[in-house]
């Protein structure tokens, strides 16, 4: 019983430091805004498409501005992966959340490098490979685990990710966000960004108990056109491994490689092979996307 109370008092302990950390960072968010309302107003720079501050303007202009830069967006809709595309979330919670499973629930076993931990996530699929390890007691006891790791960590965003995300959707762009992630923690790490208001994706589907909801089935993006009114040439789905690639295959949609999340060769070779664009930074996709120079592409 004492080790229960402690364990309690542990993760009550924990959850009112990551609440009070929410709190601060909706109070920044908050300064922010009143700082862009207080100065003077931000336009879309037709020439470095970038946002730079410019003297007061009829709202006519500053709309046809914004007008005139959408139309270089290359693709109106994007189908977003969360974890080590947008945020580094195998390094940061989940790889760190399987050793912590292996230890407590299978000592008798040595967990895979990380770098073989993606390789089980791009094939055969992180369910598959879990099933192998853990009977299907364990398997309830492992998402707990995992799930608590979601709860109380907040992995980083990669550097060029925030400020793409921002200047797509101020452009016009729509954001839904495929991932295995549950959609729950995927909102918490948006809201408790400083910047949630330019960056909020419009839909999340996260990971679903049945496998037909959830990537590769090609179910969450029909879901996403249907909910942006969209159609699968508008679209772009971006993601690190095979599964949200199948699912774009089956949905008709074109696919981009976030290859700036890790180095693993066999999942290079697969990626530069079965997508239409490969992208080794988050500059050169931003490139791409906003309809600059300096594309990688395959």
């Amino acid at each position: 019983s004492l080790v229960i109370l402690l364990g309690a008092s542990i993760w009550a302990r924990e959850a009112f430091i990551e609440a009070r950390r929410v709190e601060l960072a909706r109070a920044a968010r908050r300064r922010l805004l009143r700082q862009d309302s207080e100065n003077t107003p931000m336009v879309v720079s037709e020439d470095t498409a970038t946002a730079t501050p410019t003297a007061s303007s009829p709202s006519s202009s500053s709309s046809s501005s914004q007008q005139r830069r959408a139309g270089s967006l290359r693709f109106r809709v994007l189908l977003l992966d969360h974890d080590d595309t947008t945020v580094r979330g195998t390094e940061e919670v989940h790889y760190p959340a399987h050793v912590e499973s292996l230890k407590i629930l299978r000592p008798d076993l040595t967990p895979v490098s990380i770098s073989e931990w993606f390789l089980k996530n791009h094939e055969p699929g992180i369910s598959s490979y879990l099933k192998s390890l853990f009977s299907a007691e364990q398997m309830k006891e492992e998402h707990e685990i995992w799930l608590r790791a979601q709860q109380t960590k907040m992995p980083c965003y990669y550097d060029g990710m925030v400020d793409l995300l921002s200047e797509f959707r101020a452009l016009g762009g729509r954001i839904a966000v495929v991932s295995h992630s549950p959609a729950s923690s995927i909102w918490r790490h948006y809201e408790a960004h400083p910047l949630a208001d330019r960056i909020r994706p419009d839909l999340v589907l996260g990971w679903d108990d049945d496998p037909q909801k959830r990537k590769p089935s090609v179910w969450p993006a029909h879901e996403v056109l249907q909910q942006l009114g969209a159609t699968a040439d508008e679209a772009l789905v971006v993601d690190d491994l095979s599964p949200g690639i199948k699912m774009a295959k089956a949905a008709g949609i074109k696919t981009a490689a976030a290859a700036w999340g890790h180095s693993v060769p066999q999942i290079q070779e697969y990626m530069r092979r079965e997508c239409h664009f490969y992208f080794s930074t988050v500059q050169e996709f931003s490139d791409f996307l906003l309809g600059r120079d300096g594309v990688s592409s395959l």
